[in-house]
């Protein structure tokens, strides 16, 4: 959703969500070019809207009325041919040493988040890009309250020492603990390009026998004339999400720079698999 968003003109540095009324003809024409390129699954425009994210990016104050409005848009847009998935994303605070966030404080803060979207029509929710397992269960936790399906989704880099997030937690007891907390679908997404997915699914698979969810992004940035470009082209990205089903993954998409056109040829290989 924000590389489509910036590709349209989203400023460096201006909130997503400023767009849901700013731009609503933009956003709702993001989801249809990814519902009508084959998603099963599209994403609401709220990965930064919980209430401290928000007020962050001087949105103080619209955590319920930006939520709503992003899951009035999917829903125009999906036309009821795809499923709507809530997106909520990491708050911004952090836990000690590195912050003061509360357990306390993050569960009421994700649960505002998620009330909203439920009370949108969401058909289920999307946590992702977490880093911090603490946070993810808070995340899974406010979540679960609302009774929809949840699927939560933690980001890992590659290490000489394995795969870890940046707070040192590892994937096989991170993707066990998110399923633990209440999450019936865990994964991986973004920070990495499809090769090094892969890797990842296959040592999670290894470990852990839930339902896995593989949403890489689009190669590793590079910098052009046009700003920032992904170097894995869609095709290529297609056959290493065929790979990741194969190797395990239950559910796959696209993170960083998958564009509407990586989405078709994903979808397109997974229909024309044998």
């Amino acid at each position: 959703m924000g590389t489509l968003l910036m590709q349209m003109g989203l400023e460096t540095g201006e909130a997503p969500e400023s767009w849901l009324f700013k731009e609503p003809e933009k956003v709702e024409q993001a989801h249809r070019d990814y519902a009508e390129a084959g998603s099963d699954i599209i994403q609401t425009n709220t990965f930064g809207a919980t209430p401290a994210k928000l007020a962050a990016a001087g949105l103080e104050g619209q955590c319920e009325i930006l939520n709503a409005r992003a899951m009035e848009l999917a829903r125009s847009a999906s036309g009821g041919k795809t499923l709507v998935a809530g997106n909520i994303g990491p708050t911004g605070k952090l836990f000690p040493p590195m912050g003061t966030a509360t357990e306390d404080e993050l569960f009421t803060e994700f649960r505002t988040q998620a009330e909203a979207l439920a009370s949108g029509g969401a058909d289920l929710l999307n946590i992702e890009t977490m880093f911090d397992l603490r946070e993810a269960i808070c995340a899974v936790r406010a979540a679960n309250a609302t009774g929809l399906v949840v699927f939560t989704s933690m980001t890992f880099d590659k290490l000489k020492r394995g795969h870890f997030t940046m707070v040192g937690d590892r994937i096989g007891s991170s993707l066990t603990a998110l399923r633990n907390a209440g999450a019936q679908v865990v994964g991986l997404n973004c920070s990495v390009t499809p090769a090094t997915m892969l890797s990842m699914i296959q040592e999670a698979r290894e470990c852990f026998d839930g339902s896995i969810i593989a949403q890489p992004n689009a190669g590793d940035p590079q910098q052009s004339p046009d700003g920032i470009e992904y170097d894995v082209d869609p095709v290529s990205f297609a056959a290493y999400l065929l790979d990741m089903v194969e190797a395990g993954a239950d559910v796959v998409g696209g993170c960083c720079g998958s564009t509407p056109d990586f989405i078709r040829e994903t979808r397109k290989a997974l229909d024309n698999r044998g």
